[in-house]
């Protein structure tokens, strides 16, 4: 059940969460044309760790000008909005999620841009580590081009193509699927990277044209350096890691979560030494 916040932080003001909510008529409900991103705030001893607050929020930011959706608010006055909205909620750890969209009425492609864009910020609670080890199968869908949809921004609109990908997996008996690109390369989840372990060593897709470069990815190649494990970047397809000793998604949102089945073969992720130090050494950092 997802328990989502009482409260918003909507253009500048502390709300009630749907006084946010955009018209039935509005382009961006429509079309899909909101933006938003994803960060987690950890309850840590007595006070919030937000991972990467900044790295997040410049990426939302820069997303929103992408797509046209101009607004005053600086990063500075988003991570003040975020401060003033966890202090309003019950303590615990939440995921956060900015969006900018418009919520006014206007259904046309064109000639949205007079409308005023919102941009309002609400949280879920987030139970961590409580995904266990998954199973995924390869997709039968392709990952959307970034020739379609720029692959650096969170386009509301573009989550479609992962919404499709779960749920055929879900479908054919699998939590999860993994897209290959228009390449023929593997991607990445539906809405998480992807690292395989092979001979003690990393491997995971390129960032290429079409894979989603997350910070909870970046973040697992910080680790991987600074721990002295060998990692690679590569287009990988699927005869290529046929041969693994376990693979691992991570996002924001999932953090990161051992594959225990990939298809028909059985992974032994959460017993390899590469995985174990990875996870320990993410939860260290998220724990400050």
């Amino acid at each position: 059940m997802t328990v989502v916040s009482r409260y918003a932080w909507h253009n500048g003001a502390l709300v009630e969460r749907e006084v946010g909510a955009p018209s039935v008529a509005s382009i961006s409900f429509h079309l899909g044309t909101g933006v938003f991103d994803g960060l987690m705030a950890y309850w840590n001893s007595g006070h919030y760790y937000l991972h990467k607050m900044e790295e997040h929020l410049c990426r939302f930011k820069a997303a929103t000008e992408r797509l046209g959706l101009f607004h005053q608010w600086t990063v500075q006055d988003l991570a003040r909005g975020i401060d003033f909205l966890l202090g309003a909620e019950p303590r615990g750890d939440q995921y956060v999620r900015p969006i900018a969209y418009r919520k006014a009425p206007e259904l046309w492609v064109t000639g949205s841009e007079g409308r005023p864009v919102d941009i309002t910020i609400f949280t879920v609670r987030k139970t961590r580590n409580s995904n266990g080890a998954i199973s995924c199968a390869w997709s039968s869908v392709e990952r959307i081009s970034s020739k379609a949809i720029p692959r650096q921004t969170k386009v509301s609109g573009s989550y479609v193509n992962s919404f499709y990908c779960r749920r055929t997996a879900e479908h054919d008996g699998y939590n999860d699927g993994i897209m290959l690109d228009r390449r023929g390369f593997i991607s990445e989840a539906s809405a998480a990277n992807i690292f395989f372990i092979s001979g003690g060593r990393l491997l995971t897709p390129n960032l290429g044209t079409d894979t989603f470069p997350g910070l909870t990815r970046a973040t697992i190649m910080e680790i991987a350096t600074r721990k002295g494990i060998d990692i690679e970047e590569c287009d990988l397809r699927i005869e290529d890691v046929k041969e693994i000793e376990g693979a691992f998604l991570c996002s924001t949102l999932m953090e990161v979560c051992a594959i225990s089945r990939l298809e028909t073969r059985r992974l032994a992720t959460e017993a390899s030494p590469v995985y174990r130090e990875v996870v320990n050494e993410f939860r260290r950092i998220t724990n400050q």
